[in-house]
């Protein structure tokens, strides 16, 4: 009796791999995927949580903990920075405090591990044209120094700001989200990295004047 071409073809293919260890360590492997996969919850995206927070609230996000209280649009602050930033007119900073609960420093603005932790929600015709995501500035709050690294341990009140296109449209209220994650180690980057669990808090921020430490005159360019 005849053997069916398609059993010999596996047969074959089978045989091959195990041929040699290499290849046998790569067939485990590939055997290992959809094991894990499926202890892990199998191929499908797991349900993303959503919760609704008052301002001023504090949010746990995993690395680190934030407490957004409300936000700010000028064009008096870090006016050098402004001037070249194509297609902006102005600053969109929404003030929070940051208290970072790791053993290492956390970068709040682009690029950093921290990514899209919190950020504004806006039409995208008042960010055309401008990288959107995690801060493009972070200033602390006290002295108008630099604050892209929340430091283990101290909680500080910060202003993540981002360039828009026309400040005057936005509104009196701004709405923001805030993604919890993992701080972990990353193969790739050989450094330890925010990596988002998927869970998402959202809130709705009050406008303010923009803080007098913050202001900079136009002489002092």
């Amino acid at each position: 009796m005849g053997t069916d071409a398609g059993a010999i073809s596996a047969r074959t293919v089978l045989v091959f791999l195990l041929a040699t260890w290499p290849r046998r360590v790569i067939l485990g492997l590939l055997l290992l995927v959809p094991c894990m996969a499926a202890l892990l919850g199998g191929f499908g995206r797991a349900p993303v949580d959503r919760h609704e927070v008052a301002p001023g609230e504090l949010i746990e996000l995993g690395p680190m903990s934030v407490r957004p209280t409300e936000f700010f649009v000028s064009d008096e602050v870090e006016r050098s920075t402004l001037e070249y930033t194509d297609g902006a007119d102005g600053w969109l900073g929404v003030l929070v405090e940051v208290d970072n609960v790791t053993t290492t420093a956390i970068t709040l603005s682009s690029p950093g591990p921290a990514s899209d932790a919190v950020a504004p929600v806006l039409p995208a015709d008042l960010n055309a044209g401008i990288t959107w995501g995690t801060a493009d500035t972070v200033l602390r709050v006290a002295d108008a120094s630099p604050g892209q690294h929340a430091l283990p341990d101290v909680p500080t009140v910060v202003a993540l700001m981002w360039p828009v296109t026309d400040m005057h449209a936005i509104g009196d209220s701004l709405d923001i989200t805030m993604t919890e994650a993992v701080f972990q180690y990353g193969i790739a980057s050989g450094q330890d990295v925010w990596l988002s669990t998927g869970d998402v808090w959202q809130t709705t921020l009050p406008r303010t004047d923009l803080p007098e430490s913050l202001f900079e005159p136009k002489d002092e360019l």
